[in-house]
């Protein structure tokens, strides 16, 4: 086989793709998950409900995923370089226009809106881009890009608690909306086509999603999606319930996000020898078993192991998804494909945070939220189980779904 080009694919040059897809990454997840650390801060100075604060949290996040396969398509198409761009532009204005609010309904445009947008522009359309640029050493090279949200989460989190407690929620949001600007047109800078013909016009990406893979996929990660944003949007007000400060509770978010590079890293790096979806499917059970540790949590400590063993299991699920998914259905269309998957992480965020936030308003207890994200990765786990080797089955199918 010759050597791969300095230009080509699995070159160096891929190697740069995969560093805009690492900071790509680190921005808009470390932005979204740090809204634990900004939830009470900022009910307290709209006097919003947890309902309602949640609302805006699913409104972000909702649209980061429903409009992935719109962003996935126009990177197929248009080339990822400029649909980054525009969200690099989107998230700082959104940031920047939140932190100068002072009516309540406004955040649902400025924040939920206008960053969930620019986590659509961001994040699917640089992960596709690594998986197009890599042959030989895909699994490896998107798990190092989406390793970028494990290190987001681990310094975002604390450095926006740090933040709010010196200098208040506004300034964090002021802070926040200048690097990310930056650091994101940095990356849409770094980002091109890979140097090979596209057939992604020929692609038949609604044959794929009409598969018995696609959909058990799919199932699987709105349900772990439901307890993973429990989690998140919860775990820094449950650990105030059990007596820890304010930073000390977004730390919490932080060793979620630093174990998690190890599930993205380690899980990925052993799939070659266990077999990537034997991986995968290990990562739903570590999610599961991370649930003992949160439902029996009466102290600081359990909440840590709980976030460390979290961790470990949503980032083998993040890291290796678009790396099934690409063993399973190629790369052809692979953008849109894996912005159509995405969407079952909004409707995650639709229905987990908003129900677990009215639980909490009604009984005033952080107990109940736990109790749907176990539940919920016990069900992501059954769902996934069933999913078998990926090229045969998938290449079944797809003669199927594509004479239908």
């Amino acid at each position: 086989m010759p050597a791969a080009s300095n230009s080509g694919i699995d070159s160096p040059r891929a190697w740069l793709i995969v560093l805009a897809a690492f900071f790509g990454a680190f921005v808009s997840f470390g932005v979204t998950y740090s809204f634990g650390v900004f939830l009470k801060p900022m009910a307290a100075t709209f006097g919003a409900s947890h309902a309602s604060m949640t609302a805006i949290f699913s409104t972000l996040t909702v649209l980061s995923f429903f409009l992935a396969p719109i962003t996935g398509d126009l990177a197929d198409r248009i080339g990822p370089r400029y649909v980054v761009g525009a969200g690099a532009l989107i998230m700082g204005a959104g940031l920047l226009l939140t932190a100068h609010m002072h009516w309540f309904p406004m955040l649902f445009v400025t924040y939920g809106v206008c960053v969930g947008t620019a986590g659509a522009c961001v994040y699917v359309p640089l992960v596709a881009t690594v998986g197009e640029w890599f042959k030989l050493r895909r699994d490896i090279a998107l798990g190092v890009a989406i390793s970028g949200i494990g290190c987001g989460t681990l310094i975002a989190a604390p450095l926006a608690a740090t933040l709010t407690e010196r200098f208040g929620w506004r300034t964090a949001f002021e802070i926040f909306g200048w690097s990310s600007t930056i650091i994101l047109l940095a990356c849409a800078a770094l980002v091109s086509r890979p140097p090979v013909l596209r057939a992604n016009d020929t692609a038949n990406v609604m044959g794929m999603m009409r598969t018995r893979t696609f959909a058990l996929m799919y199932v699987a990660l709105i349900f772990s999606g439901i307890a993973i944003y429990i989690a998140f949007v919860f775990l820094p007000a449950f650990a105030a319930d059990v007596g820890a400060s304010r930073i000390a509770g977004a730390a919490l978010i932080g060793y979620v996000g630093a174990s998690s590079v190890i599930g993205r890293l380690g899980l990925n790096a052993l799939a070659p020898r266990f077999g990537l979806l034997n991986m995968y499917k290990a990562s739903y059970l570590i999610l599961l078993i991370s649930s003992y540790f949160w439902l029996t949590g009466h102290n600081y400590m359990a909440l840590v192991i709980f976030g460390l063993v979290m961790g470990v299991g949503y980032g083998g699920i993040a890291a290796m998804s678009p790396a099934v998914a690409a063993s399973m259905f190629g790369i052809e269309g692979l953008g849109e494909l894996l912005g159509f998957l995405m969407t079952s992480f909004g409707i995650a965020c639709l229905v987990g945070p908003p129900l677990a936030g009215v639980m909490v308003d009604y009984t005033h207890d952080y107990k109940w939220p736990v109790f749907v994200a176990a539940a919920s990765a016990f069900i992501a786990l059954i769902a996934v189980i069933p999913l078998r080797a990926p090229v045969s089955q998938s290449s079944s199918e797809l003669e199927v779904a594509t004479a239908d």
